[in-house]
Parts: C-alpha cells; sequence; structure tokens
C-alpha cells in the first residue's frame, strides 16, 4: 500500500498540471483572439517562411512592406489587415501590428484583397485562358489588365539589380549573389470577359483598333513602365 501513495500522488500531480497547462494554453489564445479583433480566425495557419536566407531583391509581390487593406477570406469579409503576397508561393500573409511574424493562409482561400494603392483578385482554375493565381487589376472600367507577379531564387556573380532582376532593390549587397527574380504576365479582359495574353505596349493598343491613333499621339514620346501605360491606354479607352 505504501508503494502506491506515491504513484496515485505523481498521477495527481500530473492530471493537475494538465489541467492548469490547459488552462494556461486556453487563456492565451482567448488573449491572442482578442488581440486580433475581427481577423482572429485569419490567424490559425502555418507560419510563413521568413525567407532569412541573404540575397537581393525580395520574395513579396513588391516589397516586404504589409499594408492595411480589406479581404475576403474563405467567403467573409475582414477589415483593416496587415497583408503582403508572397511572390514565390503564390499566397496571402497576414501579420498582427507590432508583431514580426506573418501567417500564410491556404492558397486560394482569399478571393479579393483591396488596399490604398490595388485591388487584386484570385482567379480560378478553368476561367478562359488565364492561368488560376493572384492578379492585380489594373483599370477600374469594362475592360480591364490583370497583373500576375511571380519569382524566384536564382543565382548570378555579375550585378543583379534594376533590369537584370526587373526592379530596383534599395538595400542592394554587391557581395550577395543570390537574387529574386521577378516575372510578370499580363491579361486583357475585353467588354465580353474574354481574356488575352498580352506580351507588350503594342499588344495592348492592338485591342483597341478605333482608339489606336489616339493612343499612340498621346503616348508618344511617354517612356513611363508597362503598368502605367496599361491605366493611361484603359482611362483613353474609357473616354
Amino acid at each position: 500500500m505504501k508503494d502506491k501513495i506515491p504513484l496515485i500522488a505523481s498521477s495527481l500531480f500530473l492530471t493537475l498540471s494538465s489541467i492548469c497547462v490547459s488552462a494556461q494554453t486556453s487563456e492565451e489564445l482567448k488573449a491572442f483572439e482578442n488581440a486580433a479583433g475581427n481577423g482572429s480566425v485569419l490567424f490559425r495557419g502555418k507560419q510563413a517562411n521568413p525567407y532569412q536566407h541573404a540575397a537581393n531583391g525580395n520574395p513579396y509581390w513588391s516589397s516586404t512592406t504589409f499594408v492595411p487593406a480589406e479581404i475576403v477570406f474563405e467567403g467573409r469579409f475582414y477589415d483593416d489587415i496587415l497583408v503582403n503576397i508572397d511572390a514565390i508561393t503564390d499566397q496571402v500573409l497576414v501579420r498582427k501590428d507590432g508583431s514580426p511574424i506573418a501567417i500564410a493562409l491556404p492558397v486560394g482561400s482569399v478571393s479579393t484583397i483591396s488596399t490604398e494603392s490595388g485591388h487584386f483578385e484570385r482567379i480560378p482554375d478553368g476561367v478562359d485562358v488565364i492561368p488560376e493565381g493572384l492578379y492585380e487589376i489594373l483599370g477600374n472600367g469594362e475592360q480591364k489588365v490583370y497583373k500576375h507577379v511571380k519569382k524566384q531564387l536564382k543565382t548570378g556573380v555579375q550585378n543583379m539589380n534594376g533590369d537584370p532582376i526587373g526592379y530596383v532593390d534599395p538595400g542592394y549587397r554587391s557581395d550577395v549573389h543570390d537574387y529574386y527574380a521577378i516575372s510578370s504576365t499580363y491579361y486583357f479582359k475585353d467588354k465580353d470577359g474574354r481574356f488575352s495574353r498580352i506580351r507588350n505596349k503594342r499588344d495592348l493598343t492592338k485591342r483597341f483598333p478605333e482608339r489606336r491613333s489616339e493612343i499612340r499621339k498621346a503616348l508618344a514620346a511617354s517612356s513611363i513602365d508597362f503598368d502605367a501605360y496599361c491605366l493611361r491606354v484603359l482611362s483613353i479607352a474609357a473616354r
């Protein structure tokens, strides 16, 4: 009987400890969700890749900055959520204000993202000729341009900044040979909702044969980048 007392006491201690840990975990989870506000369900996913590997450029859609946005996640609307887009995995990342940790939402779970600077939509598989993925929408009329960004980690011994990687890294280091190269693809959506691939300024201009001379005249001496060109052409076409 004496030998059983320590076992009973030990079992009781483990049971009480388990209850305490469970209660503590529950309290921490509740505090975490309260801090996350109406977006608490968004922060239950897997931690995003922190990409700590030394490389020039960055693996995100544009910059490393998380910006406030309105998103539709699994059919539900959430506002004032800090987001970014992983251009390697095509996943939407969310982060709580003040936290260095980001959560990667499942691919396909976010249908729209709206920020001060742009609007994004996920195109599902099987829509016309446009591949599945997240796209930035250029233009707000009946005709639009859909832009998709993909990045890939590469290595090169030459100067890999600016044109060689497709964008400028302000923190470029000449002693680092790995870099995130960008590849952008564009699709034009016409008034009937049909998509077609566009590869350059001429391709887009050809979509407006009745306004071609007007577009060429307005943008003849322009040296703006392709995104800005798309916006200007769509604006002229919508007049």
